[in-house]
C-alpha cells in the first residue's frame, strides 16, 4: 500500500482521512435518517486512521537469504532502522524491495521455514 511508503504520503492520507471524518460529521447534523446512514461509513474512516496512523509490524528479507521484521509507521522508516541495526553485518544486508506490512499469512509461512 503507498500511504505507507514515506512520511509524506502518510501525512497525506491522514489528512485525508481527517478531512473525510470532519465531512461525515457535517454531513449528518440535525438529520437523524441521514447520521444513521453516515454512521457505519464514518466508524469506518475513523478505525482506518487509526490503523494508517499506528506503527504497523514490516517483514523483509536479506540480500543473501533469510528474513526479520521490525514495528514502524512506513517503510522507509522501517528500511532505515534495519540498515542501522545490520550495518556491521556482511551476511545480514536488507533487500529494499522485499519490506512489506506483515499479514498473518506472510508472518505464517516465513515462520514455517524454522520447522
Amino acid at each position: 500500500m503507498k500511504v505507507f511508503e514515506t512520511k509524506k504520503s502518510l501525512k497525506e492520507a491522514q489528512l485525508l482521512l481527517k478531512n473525510q471524518i470532519k465531512a461525515l460529521k457535517l454531513s449528518g447534523r440535525g438529520r437523524k435518517d441521514i447520521r444513521t446512514t453516515l454512521s457505519p461509513i464514518l466508524e469506518e474512516k475513523v478505525n482506518l486512521l487509526s490503523y494508517v496512523s499506528g506503527m504497523k509490524n514490516w517483514n523483509f528479507n536479506f540480500e543473501d537469504g533469510g528474513w526479520n521484521s521490525n514495528w514502524a509507521k512506513t517503510k522507509e522508516e522501517s528500511y532505515k532502522m534495519a540498515l542501522k541495526e545490520y550495518k556491521y553485518s556482511k551476511n545480514c544486508v536488507p533487500s529494499e524491495s522485499t519490506f512489506r506490512v506483515a499479514t498473518e499469512m506472510d508472518t505464517q509461512n516465513l515462520l514455517s521455514l524454522f520447522y
